[in-house]
């Protein structure tokens, strides 16, 4: 009887030590809600062009957590104005979205950084984006 119950502890025990030990110790994503909607580019042809994209911001640990969403405003600002700057070849292919979020990842850092003294940002990822020309 109690080779069976040492049995299913250890089943149900062993896949929990796994998943912990396969993550990232403390990681969190802070979401930038609501999701940015703007206009982008240079308007040559009498037509808007609009971005549409959520943005989340890995973390470890809850201080790091509490500086992103105490510095939001000021963060959501910073990534208006360099989404509104881009050009269809940016924003149209992979390759332009993978520098663009490279780019926007170093000026968050560089924000924090100038603030807080820390980056405290381990990476950006965009959810989702699409762009209408």
């Amino acid at each position: 009887m109690l080779r069976n119950f040492t049995f299913l502890l250890c089943l149900f025990l062993m896949p929990t030590a796994f998943a912990e030990e396969g993550s990232p110790s403390g990681a969190q994503y802070v979401h930038l809600q609501p999701a940015f909607v703007l206009n982008y580019g240079t308007n040559t042809k009498g037509r808007m062009k609009y971005i549409r994209t959520d943005i989340a911001l890995r973390v470890t640990g809850a201080e790091a957590a509490g500086m992103v969403n105490q510095h939001q405003a000021y963060i959501r600002n910073q990534m208006v104005l360099l989404l509104s700057q881009q050009e269809d070849d940016t924003v149209n292919n992979a390759q332009g979205r993978e520098k663009l979020r490279q780019v926007a990842l170093e000026e968050v850092r560089a924000l924090l950084t100038e603030l807080e003294g820390k980056p405290f940002v381990d990476d950006l990822y965009f959810q989702n984006f699409v762009a209408q020309n």
